[in-house]
């Protein structure tokens, strides 16, 4: 609101309410033909659902700068697969639409544990395999997905990874939005260090 009163020649518009169920609906109920956008998605941790992706993709109109919590996904996906709890579930697989990550990341070997034991599963991805599964999955619903930026606290913690996806199908566009979005990521790399 003190952005609309500081820059009333703007078109800017406020809206309340949860941004998942806003954006959908944007999306769904919008007249995409001859329309772009830019969209960038900054959740507070792992808030944005697997469907307002799809919604936006579905649009063919939206490109997205999306911010993907890597601290989020590693405090969900516990080390050992014995201290996932329903919910820690569900957060990663309304994150990214599929509960295929579990098998993904839990298949390896185990470890004993000393209370009860058996065998409890550990997380087998390192980071980069972790984002590389983030990666595949916005690659299976965006036409053109760039690499990501990883981006990392002042103490050097990998903390988000930096992702540009493009909506549109169209080669030409693809190309361009591309161009662009590899442009700024190329010039951002002095600032912030990609992985």
């Amino acid at each position: 609101q003190a952005l609309r009163s500081a820059f009333p020649d703007r078109n800017i518009d406020v809206f309340k309410g949860d941004a998942n169920a806003r954006i959908q609906k944007a999306a769904r109920e919008g007249n995409w033909k001859g329309t772009r956008a830019v969209m960038f998605l900054d959740p507070y941790g792992m808030e944005v659902d697997w469907e307002t992706l799809e919604a936006v993709r579905a649009t063919e109109a939206i490109d997205v700068w999306y911010l993907v919590s890597l601290v989020g996904l590693y405090r969900q996906a516990t080390r050992k697969r014995s201290k996932l709890d329903a919910e820690k579930r569900a957060a990663v697989t309304r994150m990214l639409g599929t509960s295929e990550w579990e098998n993904s990341w839990y298949a390896g070997a185990t470890q004993p544990s000393l209370l009860d034991f058996g065998d409890d599963v550990e997380r087998t991805p390192d980071l980069n395999k972790l984002e590389e599964f983030v990666t595949q999955r916005l690659r299976s619903l965006f036409p053109l997905v760039l690499p990501p930026m990883r981006l990392f606290n002042d103490r050097g913690a990998p903390m988000f990874s930096l992702y540009f996806l493009c909506s549109n199908p169209s080669p030409k566009a693809r190309s361009v939005a591309g161009r662009i979005a590899g442009h700024i990521l190329a010039g951002s790399s002095s600032q912030v260090r990609p992985r």
